[in-house]
């Protein structure tokens, strides 16, 4: 019986915890995106399904590029945060395709987000507030 418990609750906790697929919103199911050229050569039909998965594909690159920075045993404080402001501004050039989720806590957010933390629960803080708390002045020392 022990064992039974057990495994139902791996069960319950692999269901509720596990990463849910994201989802396109019903509306973009069949669709395609059109590339018209502005001269007379052929245009490209893309379908929004395939397009959509590249973009997911891109969010998890970005992903572990953020972990392996903020991981990176030899990258100094303010590296870490110049490097993060790039994969900021990635995820806000990203927003034009947060029409595609269906689910909202999907989609991307840039630096703008919504409140004052990008709606990543992190206190925002410009770069001169980030070397203060680092206690790096003005030339990086």
């Amino acid at each position: 019986m022990n064992e039974d418990l057990k495994q139902w609750l791996k069960a319950l906790i692999e269901e509720e915890c596990a990463p849910k697929p994201i989802e396109i919103a019903p509306r973009w199911h069949g669709g395609t995106l059109t590339l018209k050229p502005g001269n007379d050569s052929q245009p490209k039909d893309i379908p929004i399904d395939v397009l959509f998965k590249k973009i997911i594909g891109i969010r998890e690159s970005l992903r572990v590029l953020e972990q392996k920075i903020n991981g990176h045993p030899q990258l100094s404080a303010e590296d870490k945060i110049n490097l993060q402001a790039y994969i900021t501004k990635s995820y806000g050039s990203l927003t034009t395709f947060n029409i595609l989720f269906k689910e909202g806590k999907d989609k991307f957010v840039g630096s703008g987000g919504d409140g004052e933390d990008g709606g990543t629960g992190k206190q925002k803080l410009t770069m001169a507030e980030a070397k203060a708390k680092l206690g790096l002045n003005e030339y990086g020392k």
